[in-house]
């Protein structure tokens, strides 16, 4: 009986570890304060960025976002599998232009240093191109990646079912 317990104990240890490696334990949010006002939000987990301002409203992905590592002076180019959302120029409101993406211009956000750069074309015909603009400040935030935290419950509940089925093994042997 106690070697068919440390086997069961030495099988869990197994599989809990596996799970905490078949996941990330963490991502994290970064936000950079532009000197204009606006908010540049960047998550690695979803691989997703946004950039909200009075002049912007954008949503972009990128596998690339995934490799971000943050800094007060990023220097870093993630080229966007999607840009959506708005530009204003000159009082005006214009949509990205995915012309020559796959060409001569794609999509990107590249940190320089000191300021960031979404690198597009806005409206049809083009009427603005790249928008730069210069960090004022950032915060960095380590959130627990969901993913993780159900396959640490879900390891609980086996363990707990485990246990129940042992104790309903040892119920019925003592009974017999």
């Amino acid at each position: 009986m106690m070697i068919k317990n440390l086997k069961t104990k030495a099988a869990t240890a197994v599989a809990l570890g596996t799970l905490a490696m078949a996941a990330p334990a963490n991502a994290t949010i970064f936000e950079y304060d532009m000197t204009n006002g606006d908010l540049l939000t960047i998550d690695t987990d979803k691989s997703t960025a946004t950039w909200k301002g009075k002049n912007i409203d954008t949503v972009m992905t990128s596998p690339d976002f995934a490799k971000f590592t943050g800094g007060a002076n990023p220097r870093f180019t993630a080229v966007l599998t999607s840009l959506d959302g708005t530009r204003t120029i000159r009082g005006k409101t214009y949509t990205d232009n995915p012309k020559n993406i796959n060409t001569t211009h794609p999509q990107k956000l590249i940190g320089q240093g000191s300021r960031f750069n979404l690198w597009a074309w806005w409206g049809d015909p083009i009427k603005g191109g790249d928008y730069i603009k210069h960090i004022g400040g950032y915060t960095a935030t380590e959130v627990p990646a969901p993913g993780m935290l159900g396959l640490f419950g879900l390891a609980l509940a086996a363990l707990g079912f485990r246990r129940r089925r042992s104790r309903m093994a040892t119920a019925k042997l003592a009974a017999a």
